[in-house]
């Protein structure tokens, strides 16, 4: 296996005219969500059928729960080494905006905090040495779904829907770790790496799809929902290490690996506003 390579500098040319773009659809979200809370509350909304036909109306909600991100290789694995790949858990928090167009049919924009990335054991020959490298990644990120909402079954205040868009993603932190040992029995040379990721890409692209069921709860309506995220972007993760040499430490450079995102999410929450039912 070719495990050495020299490792492609990431262009910033732009870079503040594109995180400016970023933030018109976040404003967009908090301006809309500030224009609805001060809304009269004695305003009621238009009504409609339970197959709808009239506007509902617009309503707004909080959510948060967990997800387990992975990553998916693009490309055929090499033969030459193995993969032993694991999740990464975390938190998903955030805002939506519920526009009703009909009884059962409405668009969804949400505004999420979600943490990506993955957990990576990989077998390789180094010198002719098998070896194990632990890589980790990390990757949170701040999302704008918009997603079309189906309610397939209503029922005594019951809803059982379905949900599907796409997504923007904005990476703001992230962090790239290895450790491994080359040892020959003899003697044994560590390898290592703790840096963040500059030359990933700042921007993601999903598509999202899942299920979920909301119910009334005192005035307010409490919504339970599976979520599942695709990513679009091919993602150059790092795979470089450093070896220590006497008091110095020299750059080990290996090719990046082309993966996507990818998450499941299990998320609770409550919708606030005027809602017809």
């Amino acid at each position: 296996m070719a495990f050495l390579h020299s490792l492609p500098a990431s262009p910033r040319a732009g870079l503040k005219g594109l995180v400016r773009a970023a933030r018109k659809p976040v404003r967009a979200l908090i301006a809309a969500l500030v224009v609805h809370a001060a809304w009269p509350a004695g305003v009621p909304a238009a009504a409609g059928g339970p197959d709808g036909g009239a506007f509902a109306g617009v309503s707004w909600g909080i959510k948060g729960g967990g997800g387990l991100a992975q990553h998916q290789g693009v490309e055929p694995r090499d033969s030459e080494y193995a993969v032993a790949s694991a999740a990464r858990s975390g938190p998903a928090v955030g805002l939506f905006l519920h526009l009703s167009v009909t009884r059962r049919f409405a668009l969804q924009q949400e505004l999420l905090y979600a943490r990506k990335g993955s957990r990576q054991d990989i077998g390789v020959k180094i010198m002719d040495i098998p070896t194990t490298l632990h890589v980790s990644y990390d990757m949170d990120y701040l999302e704008i779904p918009v997603l079309l909402r189906y309610a397939w079954l209503i029922d005594a205040g019951f809803d059982l829907y379905s949900l599907a868009g796409f997504g923007f993603a904005l990476k703001v932190r992230d962090r790239y770790r290895l450790s491994g040992l080359v040892s020959d029995g003899v003697e044994s040379i560590p390898l290592r790496a703790d840096s963040d990721m500059s030359e990933v890409d700042l921007f993601d692209f999903a598509l999202a799809y899942g299920v979920g069921v909301e119910m009334p709860l005192r005035g307010l309506r409490l919504l339970v929902e599976y979520r599942f995220d695709l990513g679009l972007q091919r993602l150059p993760l790092p795979t470089y290490a450093f070896v220590p040499f006497g008091d110095e430490e020299f750059l080990v450079d290996n090719e990046p690996v082309g993966l996507r995102n990818q998450a499941h999410m299990l998320l609770l929450g409550i919708r606030f506003g005027e809602v017809i039912r």
